[in-house]
């Protein structure tokens, strides 16, 4: 690992937990109401639907969709720590080989940063949820994508010696589309739960799978065109 790569890697991590750090101690805005341990343990289980990249070792998962539901109905500090605990189990759950400390720690601080970053620019830029739900969470799928993929790129560029955009382009940009239709499943979890109760938002498990699907068809079609596979 080079210097910058450490750097880079340090800088993430240091930002990452203090975010952490800030949202257990610092803004006190956690409230484990029925809907918000509902949604942790549906983000939990989403991490388990994960799909590994092809060329990398990372992952990618449809716990995103319980992030975006998390930016539309819970508090900042609420977001992003139910973005950091099911990236731990994301990390963590079956991989491949066993992860390093500092791989685990990376991937949660991007995952703390990219949910913050989200929240805060969703909110700022569509206002209160109730008025303007759909640009809200569009506006949140479009940056937590950027910041999420922008990140890894970034260290997997410095480590491979090849441009972020190149990186980028090949590893994750193919992925923007399921982000947005993931927005609009979100968007009816959060519009149910407001109607019926948060028992009524468990129906988002069918759709969540097929997502899951839909990602796991287009990485293998991936790895294909790689190798030149018919």
């Amino acid at each position: 690992m080079s210097d910058k790569t450490k750097v880079f890697v340090g800088l993430t991590i240091a930002s990452g937990f203090c975010l952490v750090a800030y949202c257990l101690a610092g803004e006190a805005e956690v409230v484990p109401s029925s809907a918000y341990l509902v949604a942790v343990l549906l983000a939990l289980l989403a991490s388990t639907l994960k799909v590994h990249l092809p060329g990398i070792t990372g992952t990618i998962s449809v716990n995103f969709l319980l992030i975006l539901i998390a930016i539309a109905l819970f508090t900042f500090a609420e977001t992003v720590l139910l973005a950091s605990a099911a990236c731990i189990v994301q990390c963590l759950w079956r991989p491949r080989s066993r992860p390093r400390l500092v791989q685990v720690a990376f991937n949660v601080a991007t995952l703390a940063i990219s949910s913050g970053a989200a929240y805060r620019l969703s909110h700022l830029f569509a206002g209160t949820p109730a008025a303007h739900l759909g640009v809200l969470l569009a506006v949140a799928a479009s940056f937590y994508f950027t910041a999420d993929t922008l990140l890894i790129s970034g260290v997997l560029s410095l480590v491979q010696g090849k441009s972020l955009f190149a990186v980028w382009q090949q590893c994750y940009l193919w992925s923007f589309p399921y982000y947005l239709a993931g927005a609009a499943i979100a968007g009816l979890a959060v519009e149910t739960d407001q109607a019926l109760g948060w028992v009524m938002s468990l129906l988002i498990l069918p759709p969540m799978y097929l997502v899951y699907v839909f990602y796991r068809i287009c990485v293998e079609r991936l790895a294909r065109a790689s190798i030149g596979a018919p």
